[in-house]
């Protein structure tokens, strides 16, 4: 199953750009996905949820490219089927290691899109007097799409084994499995819901979340 999450990050990012399927792209439809060929799909979209809720905010608008959440998604179940990880509590550190993964993926992704321009130049070109009988976009979009896949595939290969290095070493020195029931779903998806409420866009429901952060802060410090 490791082996296939560079396939399945490929094939989800290019949902994001290339191929506009919709809700395919979602980190839940991934954790979905994931749990049915893993056996475990509680548990795949228990994780999946929480980089739904975190990038809820984030979209391309413009320049502006997002945080590619099948990067930090896969990379967690992958870390988490990897070891034999469970629950809430083994699901904090690899969803911690996968939330990098999501901005570095969206880094790769920008320097792609820049290489891509070579492209547009080169459909300038034939758009020039007396070029077009060398006029063939079919070829330009092809190779795009395998240019894309093929960058996508190497940089979660890449992205992953680093990924799996830190995870060994964080589980050699015990921190990769906290105590079962030291932290809970609700409170990992509480934490992740941040980014819904930033997507509201209301400065009253900054205020009620900061509120509610300190009460839960002062709870637990005196508790």
């Amino acid at each position: 199953m490791d082996a296939a999450g560079e396939f399945f990050f490929a094939v989800f990012s290019s949902l994001r750009f290339s191929l506009n399927l919709g809700i395919l792209e979602r980190p839940l439809v991934q954790g979905l996905l994931w749990g049915m060929l893993t056996g475990d799909v509680t548990q795949a979209v228990s994780v999946a949820l929480v980089f739904e809720l975190l990038w809820l905010d984030l979209i391309p608008a413009g320049t502006f490219i997002p945080p590619n959440p099948a990067a930090g998604t896969l990379g967690a179940l992958a870390i988490m089927t990897a070891f034999g990880l469970s629950g809430a509590s083994g699901a904090v550190f690899p969803i911690l290691i996968g939330l990098p993964l999501s901005w570095m993926a969206a880094g790769m992704e920008r320097m792609h899109r820049a290489r891509q321009n070579a492209a547009f130049d080169t459909l300038q070109g034939w758009l020039s007097p007396g070029r077009q009988g060398e006029y063939d976009p079919g070829a330009l979009v092809r190779r795009a799409l395998a240019r894309s896949v093929l960058t996508h595939f190497l940089f979660f290969l890449a992205a992953l084994g680093c990924s799996m290095t830190l995870a060994t070493l964080l589980l050699g020195r015990g921190l990769m499995q906290p105590s079962p029931g030291l932290f809970s779903w609700g409170q990992i998806w509480l934490g992740a819901s941040v980014g819904g409420l930033m997507s509201l866009r209301v400065p009253r429901a900054y205020v009620v979340l900061t509120v509610c952060a300190l009460a839960v802060a002062v709870v637990g410090f005196l508790g």
